[in-house]
């Protein structure tokens, strides 16, 4: 996942920042300070469908983060879904800790059972707190223990481990937060993250496993049917998402959908770093060749002479080319939002 865009959640990005930095309090106060290292993006987004899905409105405490000396602000570190989050994280290290225990390298494998032996504690909490909500952690970390066979077998489904994991994850919060009617969008939800969560870890790391002798999926198969695979998983995200009923921060949910989209374009469409970059260039090319055109220099969607009739802004009032076609939603400047013009050259207001 990605972090939501600030300037286009300004009223929400809050409950996002909350929810990230509640979570690595989570995880330094009942694992550890070492254990905030484990904090990262898919728990924080795990934990926060669960605190916008809960029909109890979330308890936020002033608290720092990182820096002690920072100002407080709003963070929730013992909501039920982001103490699951914290949990998950750490017996997903586990489960990565076994599988760097079989690697071909002996370093490798060294370090991975001193890692096991150091974090025996921390691991041993978590489970018993996942154990004490009916969470089935063996299963679980028994399914994750069997991919290697998964892969040997049918190497274009190599990612149902993961996602069936994910889908047991996320479909837990139904139980934790007495939503039973959200279990089937939650679970499919969790199979979608779980199964592009795979894909990508494969696609970022295929160099350095060909390099290693170590299986990756995308040496064997064909990239087409693994792209297929990506697509259907993002498309039942994005369709598990808008079939959850959220009490709160549903746009903040979008917005993360939207931005994980445009952070993870050339993932999705599996574009080599070489690609990526002459589409960036394109994309450059592009924009430059927009400012230089003389209509780039107006309204988005009209002219700037073209006022929007049903803005209803008071700025409208005063006439002219900024006031009657700039945006007024959040982080922009001007006003009508159905004729936007996003600080164009030709507006005169800040």
């Amino acid at each position: 996942m990605a972090s939501p865009c600030v300037r286009c959640t300004r009223d929400s990005f809050p409950a996002w920042r909350g929810a990230f930095c509640g979570l690595a309090r989570c995880l330094g106060r009942e694992y550890g300070n070492a254990s905030r290292l484990l904090v990262n993006r898919d728990a924080a987004f795990i934990g926060l469908v669960g605190m916008s899905l809960d029909p109890a409105i979330p308890q936020w405490k002033n608290r720092t983060c990182c820096n002690p000396l920072a100002s407080p602000f709003p963070v929730s570190d013992d909501h039920p879904a982001i103490l699951h989050a914290a949990a998950v994280s750490v017996c997903g290290l586990k489960a990565k800790l076994v599988d760097d225990s079989h690697d071909e390298g002996i370093l490798r494998r060294g370090l991975a059972r001193m890692g096991r032996l150091l974090t025996g504690p921390a691991v041993d909490r978590a489970v018993a707190t996942l154990n004490s909500s009916s969470f089935p952690t063996a299963s679980v970390l028994h399914a994750l223990e069997c991919q290697e066979e998964i892969e040997a077998s049918d190497p274009l489904r190599a990612d149902q481990p993961v996602a069936a994991a994910y889908g047991t994850i996320t479909s837990h919060l139904a139980n934790l937060l007495d939503i039973p009617s959200q279990r089937a969008n939650l679970h499919r939800l969790g199979t979608a993250l779980g199964s592009m969560v795979y894909w990508r870890d494969a696609w970022q790391d295929r160099s350095e496993d060909q390099a290693r002798g170590r299986f990756n999926p995308f040496a064997t198969q064909d990239h087409e049917a693994i792209r297929h695979r990506i697509s259907s998983a993002w498309e039942d995200f994005g369709a598990a998402i808008g079939g959850l009923s959220f009490v709160r921060y549903d746009h903040l949910i979008a917005q993360i959908q939207t931005t994980t989209g445009h952070s993870r374009q050339a993932f999705l469409q599996l574009q080599t770093e070489e690609q990526a970059r002459e589409e960036a260039e394109r994309k450059r090319r592009k924009k430059e060749k927009q400012r230089e055109n003389s209509c780039w220099n107006r309204c988005d969607c009209a002219h700037c002479g073209d006022c929007c009739e049903c803005c209803t802004c008071p700025r409208a009032a005063k006439g002219g080319c900024c006031d009657t076609a700039c945006d007024c939603g959040p982080g922009d400047t001007g006003c009508c939002d159905c004729n936007p013009c996003d600080g164009c050259d030709c507006c005169s207001c800040h």
